[in-house]
């Protein structure tokens, strides 16, 4: 009897405690910052013995950076799924996507920006190997699209700023928009009209004149 099924479903096995490990610690380190979280909190979370946590990651700061790793792979992988798409439809649709991602993942994307907000310890290593390859693509992306007239001349720099700044500023902002605002700022209808808004910005603030008097539908 072979023992390649046995290895695959261990592997699976495996794959899916590691991933729990992961979510659950990043819900505990959410709420409670890297330094008020403890491992014992975050096996209990994540339903496992402390012993087992400490199997797949052998150090508290080895889960944070697990943590920190999965949520810039996924904003990359976003990027990643519209870069085909004409550049005016994929920069709409990237925005659309980390729009969407950042309201179904408010902790991760909390413990990312405080991240950057502090030059923690992991934010080299994040930028060397996911950040700087994602900036350096998105940045030529940009400078094709501004060579065919599609978008209007300027720092490709400062158009991958532009998409971050509108696409995730708005969610730190929603403690004090549930104060200011008659709206639930995370309602699906509030969010809609949020892509909405940073598609309508992103399009006819970017646009050249390729793609002047072309809506999104």
């Amino acid at each position: 009897m072979s023992a390649l099924p046995q290895i695959v479903h261990a592997a699976t096995d495996a794959d899916a405690i590691r991933f729990r490990i992961i979510d659950a610690a990043e819900r505990v380190f959410a709420a409670r910052g890297y330094a008020g979280a403890t491992t014992r909190e975050i096996a209990r979370a994540a339903g496992i013995r402390k012993r087992m946590l400490f199997y797949y990651f052998p150090r508290k700061d080895a889960l944070y950076r697990a943590v920190l790793e999965r949520v810039v792979v996924e904003l990359a992988a976003i990027h990643e799924r519209f870069r085909s798409e004409p550049g005016p439809i994929g920069l709409a649709e990237a925005a659309d996507g980390i729009t969407a991602f950042a309201a179904a993942n408010l902790g991760a994307l909390k413990l990312l920006l405080r991240e950057i907000m502090d030059a923690g310890p992991h934010l080299r290593p994040l930028a060397r190997r996911h950040i700087r390859p994602l900036f350096a693509r998105g940045t030529a992306e940009a400078r094709r699209n501004m060579a065919r007239g599609v978008f209007r001349q300027g720092d490709p720099m400062h158009v991958l700023v532009n998409v971050g700044g509108l696409t995730l500023f708005y969610f730190l902002l929603v403690p004090l928009l549930r104060l200011v605002w008659d709206r639930d700022p995370l309602a699906p209808a509030t969010l809609a009209g949020r892509a909405a808004e940073v598609r309508e910005c992103l399009m006819f603030g970017l646009a050249g004149p390729a793609a002047r008097g072309v809506r999104p539908s």
